[in-house]
């Protein structure tokens, strides 16, 4: 009787293996993707930077506070056959959209600045050009968000007499 059971253990452990290894993990991806290759030296990861798993169907809303006296740089990446990354920024208090990457060939990196704290809504979809339609239907991918900052640099002030 205990053969059985450790048996049929055994064929459930083996039947649920697979398909955990078969999810794909996008948690860390923007510590882990492409993202990485835009670390600045001089800069430290942004604890809301995010990952999440997406199809070129999907689109993404980050809502993420930017404290003030801050250098940012967003870093997008994703899966090869997923670009290019479309995101823009919006100012959720009216609605209005700040940037649009578009407007700038889908660029996949931005630096901005802050001088007092701010929200932001991030929205973000992927366009799949180097894909075919099934893969679009079908295919989900990883989006890494890297997030990095600074504080301002102090500035010097020269006096002359």
């Amino acid at each position: 009787m205990k053969i059985i059971r450790q048996i049929q253990l055994l064929f459930i452990l083996l039947a649920i293996v697979p398909l955990s290894l078969m999810a794909q993990d996008c948690v860390d991806y923007h510590e882990i993707g492409d993202c990485m290759m835009d670390r600045q030296k001089g800069y430290k990861i942004y604890s809301q930077s995010k990952s999440v798993s997406m199809s070129p169907k999907d689109t993404v809303e980050f809502n993420i506070v930017f404290y003030g006296q801050k250098d940012y740089i967003f870093s997008f990446c994703t899966h090869a056959k997923l670009y290019p990354v479309h995101f823009v920024l919006i100012d959720p208090a009216s609605g209005d959209v700040l940037y649009d990457n578009a407007n700038d060939r889908y660029i996949e990196s931005l630096g901005i600045g802050f001088d007092v704290t701010k929200s932001l809504t991030i929205r973000v979809g992927v366009l799949a050009r180097k894909s075919t339609e099934e893969e679009i239907e079908e295919y989900l991918g990883c989006l890494g968000l890297l997030i990095q900052y600074r504080n301002y640099t102090k500035k010097k002030v020269n006096l002359q007499m």
